[in-house]
């Protein structure tokens, strides 16, 4: 069982990776499912040698193999929704309104799990979301586009959060290496449908978009969500979604640099009330985890 410390410095590492998602999307030249595909198809592809040497010493049931293909169709559609949005609004909006997934962990982990968040834990989602949706006000939108797009950002919070729900079960009883090359191969052999489904084209993009599905797959997935997937086996899933919310405020940050998107005080201002909420629910979990030792 690993520290505390160490744990919330690898949340913390995990959110920054993950930070990178919004900004190597827009990067990218392709369509949002093709985008999505070759981040889960890359990703499984690096687990894969690992999780062979994990098949030796862990026997697959098949109800692993039913969990690891539905918590895929859960990540596969996640990506599917949240990458289309990036395509309609803004990064901010997109990442503020895909954070808003604890509120629908909790929704689920209190019917599936049995988790019951504390009133502390709740005032301080409630600041993070506060801080959240402050950000995502202060964008200026494209009338039904954006409309449309931060529609499809919140229903990949809400297959998101799904995913975490299915995944908690999971990675309690499987390794970190074969957890993840099951579950993202799962997502790739649903995007793999939906692109042959939709007649979307698999090859003839630039190299620098090759190159954002790589990094797709090795910086914000395997680095970002790989963390936060690990995190899984040792916390609630409530603790672990409630990290995300920083994603946000990083991915702000970023687009200044790389796409030139200046934040406007409001998001400054959410930004930091969204790191404030962040830090009452860890505040808030130490106490827990006092009051039970």
């Amino acid at each position: 069982m690993p520290t505390r410390k160490r744990m919330i410095i690898l949340l913390i590492a995990g959110v920054a990776a993950i930070s990178t998602s919004a900004i190597l999307i827009r990067l990218a030249d392709a369509p949002p499912p093709v985008i999505a595909f070759y981040r889960m198809f890359f990703g499984a592809l690096f687990f894969a040698p690992l999780a062979l040497k994990d098949l030796f010493s862990q026997k697959l049931k098949k109800q692993h193999l039913l969990s690891a293909l539905t918590a895929g169709a859960f990540l596969a559609l996640h990506f599917l929704l949240w990458m289309t949005s990036l395509k309609l609004t803004s990064v901010a909006s997109s990442v503020v309104l895909v954070a808003t997934q604890p509120i629908w962990v909790f929704l689920m982990a209190a019917v599936f799990l049995g988790e019951k968040p504390t009133g502390a834990m709740w005032l301080g989602l409630s600041v993070a979301v506060l801080g959240s949706v402050l950000v995502g006000s202060a964008q200026s939108g494209a009338g039904s586009s954006k409309l449309a797009g931060d529609l499809l950002a919140l229903g990949g919070a809400v297959m998101m959060a799904a995913y975490f729900i299915v995944a908690r079960r999971l990675r309690q009883s499987l390794p970190l290496a074969l957890y993840s090359a099951l579950t993202l191969g799962s997502a790739s052999i649903v995007l793999a449908l939906y692109i042959m489904f939709a007649g979307l084209p698999w090859t003839g993009y630039s190299g620098r978009t090759w190159i954002m599905f790589v990094s797709l797959a090795l910086v914000p997935t395997v680095l970002g969500h790989n963390t936060l997937n690990w995190a899984l086996k040792y916390v609630p899933a409530t603790m672990v979604s409630a990290t995300i919310l920083g994603e946000p405020l990083g991915s702000t940050i970023l687009a200044v640099f790389v796409l030139g998107e200046v934040p406007a005080l409001r998001e400054v201002l959410g930004g930091l009330i969204t790191l404030l909420g962040i830090f009452l629910v860890w505040r808030a979990d130490a106490l827990e985890a006092q009051g039970e030792s």
